[in-house]
């Protein structure tokens, strides 16, 4: 799976920055970050492994997802969590599922993550 310099959800465009910098979320230490004020996806550098990298991506980007679609729940973080786990799962098992003779399907955005 690659990740993407940017990412569209709904109307935005989230940029994803890889930081050294420790990611705190109420004084606990966090591997990745949604912030909607700057619409950027922040992920620690400091993960065990690719797939760590992976899967914390998918799920700072379901909570994008969830903003966007007005998705309110007391148990977000629960939700968010599995549908990360259980998309990624299905993307490194099914790894051609979004390509198209070995071409990225066309993107309607106009974004082209081979181009940054």
């Amino acid at each position: 799976m690659n990740i993407p310099k940017q990412v569209k959800v709904g109307g935005l465009f989230y940029k994803i920055e890889e930081t050294e910098e420790p990611i705190l979320v109420n004084n606990q230490l966090c591997y990745g970050l949604a912030d909607y004020g700057t619409e950027t996806i922040k992920l620690s550098n400091n993960l065990q492994s690719q797939r760590v990298k992976e899967a914390t991506f998918l799920h700072e980007l379901f909570h994008c997802i969830f903003r966007d679609r007005c998705i309110e729940s007391e148990d977000e973080e629960y939700l968010v969590d599995v549908l990360a786990k259980g998309l990624h799962q299905v993307i490194i098992d099914n790894p051609y599922m979004f390509e198209k003779e070995n071409e990225r399907i066309f993107d309607p955005a106009g974004y082209n993550p081979k181009f940054g």
